[in-house]
């Protein structure tokens, strides 16, 4: 079906950009689990999720229901900066999810907006 196609196509940006990543030598590995995930209830919630990342597991889950494959790409190159604090221990153990509450948390945000973004940005713009 249509979805399949839509998956793969997805797959395919996303190992790009691993292999960007890898190029750029920036510490990935060992690279986490990715987990496309389906919820159309979070979908429809201003304030659902779009991604995150599990350090214990090393994995980051992708919510991909009405939403563009750039956009979740970007998500993704986002979470991956995460991935890379928790590999160096600069991700600590984070008990909230409000930035306003800790400011660790903060920095580590803005880590993974500015580099996860910039990464993003240059990436696509080596494939142009």
């Amino acid at each position: 079906g249509y979805k399949k196609v839509e998956e793969l196509e997805l797959k395919d940006y996303i190992t790009s950009l691993v292999e960007y990543m890898l190029d750029k030598k920036m510490n990935i590995t060992p690279l986490p689990e990715i987990k496309i995930r389906h919820d159309e209830d979070n979908s429809k919630n201003f304030f659902g999720r779009t991604a995150y990342y599990d350090p214990n597991v090393k994995e980051i889950v992708l919510f991909v229901d009405g939403r563009h494959n750039k956009d979740i790409v970007r998500s993704f190159s986002h979470e991956m900066v995460h991935h890379m604090q928790n590999l160096n221990g600069t991700l600590g153990n984070v008990q909230t999810s409000n930035t306003n509450e800790d400011e660790h948390l903060q920095e580590l945000e803005k880590e993974a907006y500015l580099t996860g973004n910039i990464t993003f940005r240059n990436w696509e713009d080596s494939l142009k």
